[in-house]
Formats: structure tokens, C-alpha cells, sequence
């Protein structure tokens, strides 16, 4: 019987930035001497950040289309199972979907059926920095990024860069108050690395399990919209679109768009509360250009009438009436 292999939780809520200290991981994979497997949970239909992420080689399964802390057993642990069996990884990584609650991720990963397999060795979350300090979003996401907070060794405060030394201060302080035993990192600047968290003794395995509530799962309210892109479509009434969309319904959009100015070039764009970056995608091979929006009570018809709009322009969306 071989040693079970270690393995990282990241969490963290909507945009924190998990995929992005998944990338520096990966970039410093070869140099460490240590092959990452990753296993990728996204809410949406389409998984677009196993996109950002995939390279030749990399051990990869995938869990789309809702959060580990629903899916069954099964699928996490046949994901887990997976990449356990190839023996290509001596580490992995499981990436939850921001809306993911941790306690019944971590049920999962220290059931009976895998601890042979796979040894929980660190949960690591990340915060937006700047998103916490202001207090963006409503009650209930602030009630599920604390108790992702909450069952975390290692807290990663990122988007550091954005904020004033005085606001990285206050977001420190108030993140001690919830869970003073986690070590903090303050990203861009610092970088959890992988060999310390592998050899550190997980603090997690000493927390109470959190009281349940009772109430319902931040996800039950939100909603995911998957639109393929049937044509490139205009920069400027894209960007437009992506200004447009009411934070209250969208907390979080991303995919892929070709303009029609250079429809030979793939973008990636994402969406933060109402704050959209987009730029070159030069990955090969090219994902097929989509788009993934979600948020709470997300009307996806009316979204996707202002897709077809972007798409075809008001008259390919102009219904006949009846008998005409």
C-alpha cells in the first residue's frame, strides 16, 4: 500500500482570485521537483478557468455545472480517485467553486472510502482584499466567505496591490478575529508555497465543526447562464453589455469573445460587482468563444435576449406575432 497523497483545498468566494494562485503554483510546479494534479469545481455549465489552467501534460479532471458541497460523493471522489490512479501527480489540488461551502467539501475529502488515497493536508482560502474592506455584496455572502475563512490554515489576502497599507491592516485584523490559528498572506507580494504546506501539521483537523444553521446554501439562490457565441461580435457594444449588467444579478461573469475588428484573436474577459478586465487569450488550442454569468435570482431568459441582441443586432430578435 503506497502513501496516501497529500492534498490542498482552495477556496475562496466569487473572484477572489483561486485560479490565479493556481497559475503561480503551476508555473513553479517544475521547479519544486513536485507533479500537481488538479481537480476543478465550477458552478456554470462550462468550466472556463480549467481553460486558463490547461497546459500539455497537467493531470486535470473537472466537476462542472455546481458546487462540490452538492454534488455527490461520488463525483469528487471519482475525480479524486482519477488522478490517484494515473500516478502522473505527487500532490493535489482541489479548486472549489466560490459558492462552495467548505465543511461538506472537507466531509467528503476525509471520507472512510478516499483517506487511503488522499491525505486533506491544507485548506487554503483567499480573499479579496479590497472586496472585503468595502463590503461589497449582501449579508448571505458575507455569512459564506466567513466560513470559508473559518476552516482555512492558510489565508490568502489577495488583490493587496489595490488597497492603501492602512486597509491591509484593517482586512488583517478583521480576518484574525474570525480564525487567529490561520497563517496570512498578503498576494500579490507573498506566495503560499506548496513544499511549506505540504509539511505543515493541518490546523483544520483541531476545529469544532461549524453549528449548522439551518438555512439554505448561498447557491440555492444563484443561477448560472452558459451562451455560446454564434459570431464575433462589436468591441464597443460588448464592453457596453459587460457595464451594463446589474451586480445585484451578476456577481461574477467570464468566457471567452471574438471581436469583429480581429476575429482571429480569442479574448478572455471576466466581471467582478460591475468591474470587467478583458484581454488576448493566446492559448492553443482556442476554446470555443462563451460566456458563463452568475448571480442571484438571474433572470437567464432576459440575459440571454441582450445576448442575441449583441450577437444579431434588434431586428433578429423581433418576434412575428401570432398568424402572421
Amino acid at each position: 500500500m503506497t502513501e496516501p497523497l497529500p492534498l490542498i483545498l482552495l477556496t475562496g468566494f466569487l473572484g477572489a482570485g483561486k485560479t490565479t494562485l493556481l497559475l503561480r503554483w503551476l508555473s513553479e510546479a517544475p521547479s519544486t521537483g513536485r507533479r500537481l494534479g488538479v481537480v476543478m469545481n465550477e458552478f456554470g455549465a462550462e468550466s472556463v478557468d480549467s481553460q486558463l489552467i490547461l497546459r500539455p501534460g497537467l493531470p486535470l479532471q473537472q466537476v462542472s455545472g455546481g458546487c462540490l458541497c452538492c454534488a455527490s460523493d461520488s463525483e469528487l471522489a471519482h475525480a479524486v480517485q482519477r488522478l490517484v490512479q494515473e500516478g502522473r501527480c505527487d500532490y493535489l489540488v482541489v479548486e472549489t467553486s466560490g459558492l462552495a461551502d467548505p465543511d461538506n467539501v472537507i466531509d467528503q475529502l476525509t471520507d472512510e472510502d478516499l483517506l487511503p488515497q488522499v491525505r486533506l493536508q491544507s485548506v487554503v482560502t483567499v480573499l479579496d482584499a479590497d472586496w472585503y474592506a468595502h463590503s461589497t455584496g449582501g449579508q448571505a455572502e458575507r455569512v459564506l466567505c466567513r466560513k470559508q475563512l473559518q476552516y482555512a490554515d492558510v489565508i490568502c489576502l489577495s488583490k493587496c496591490d489595490r488597497v492603501d497599507e492602512a486597509t491591509r491592516e484593517f482586512v488583517s485584523g478583521e480576518v484574525s478575529k474570525v480564525n487567529a490559528r490561520a497563517r496570512q498572506i498578503r498576494l500579490p507580494y507573498g506566495l503560499p508555497e506548496p513544499g511549506e504546506i505540504l509539511s505543515e501539521t493541518p490546523a483544520h483537523l483541531t476545529l469544532d465543526p461549524a453549528p449548522s444553521s439551518g438555512e439554505s446554501h448561498l447557491h440555492s439562490t444563484y443561477h448560472s447562464l452558459t451562451w455560446r457565441f454564434p459570431v464575433p461580435v462589436d468591441r464597443s457594444r460588448f464592453e457596453a453589455f459587460l457595464s451594463g449588467l446589474e451586480p445585484r444579478e451578476v456577481v461574477r461573469a467570464k468566457g471567452f469573445v471574438r471581436f469583429t475588428s480581429s476575429p482571429g484573436t480569442l479574448h478572455l474577459f471576466q466581471t467582478l460587482w460591475g468591474h470587467h478586465l478583458i484581454e488576448p487569450f493566446p492559448n492553443e488550442p482556442a476554446p470555443e468563444p462563451v460566456a458563463v454569468l452568475i448571480g442571484p435570482h438571474l433572470d437567464a431568459e432576459a440575459y440571454r435576449e441582450r445576448f442575441r441582441r449583441l450577437a444579431f443586432g434588434t431586428a433578429a430578435v423581433i418576434r412575428p406575432q401570432s398568424g402572421v
